[in-house]
């Protein structure tokens, strides 16, 4: 079985969307650190969110402490225990959208996975209408260039109308 290991931000956004149960279906089982649990139950978060955190889903989300820290790189505390774990767990992706944790973790060899990746994947996949999905991402602070929306749209598009021409 596969899995995935996260930091605070694209789960975040995957529970406001109401996507996040597209990950079991992507990558198996999802590993969180203490920290990032830390992070999504700030009294700051939206209710459905630390909601969430306080209690994953125990059938494919659990949590695990890194038994080692990353060193500081000028990260947050939840993208240094990400890093850490997925480096110990092997993991296939890390999921993060800072640019530089990204840059960190690709530096020492993990592949990382964003949350608009995650939409795509999820989208090809069959398991969620992204056209649906994305207005709800958008209706949330997550910031994200415009062009890059309408990429991911009409790569999404493009992909339905090739599959309507194979039929």
């Amino acid at each position: 079985m596969s899995l995935i290991v996260s930091d605070t931000g694209p789960l975040h956004y995957l529970i406001l969307c109401e996507a996040i149960d597209v990950l079991p279906k992507l990558y198996g089982r999802l590993i969180i650190p203490p920290a990032v649990v830390q992070e999504l139950t700030h009294p700051h978060t939206p209710p459905s969110v630390s909601g969430w955190a306080a209690a994953p889903p125990q059938q494919w989300a659990s949590v695990q402490v890194p038994s080692q820290s990353l060193a500081s790189t000028g990260l947050g505390f939840g993208e240094r225990e990400a890093i850490a774990l997925a480096l110990e767990l092997d993991t296939t992706f890390l999921l993060v959208d800072d640019r530089v944790a990204r840059g960190i973790a690709g530096q020492k060899g993990l592949l990382t996975i964003g949350t608009v990746g995650v939409l795509e994947q999820a989208a090809a996949s069959g398991f969620l209408d992204l056209p649906e999905v994305m207005p709800k991402l958008l209706n949330t602070n997550f910031r994200i260039d415009a062009e890059v929306v309408r990429a991911v749209l009409n790569r999404n598009a493009a992909r339905f109308k090739t599959i309507g021409e194979s039929k």
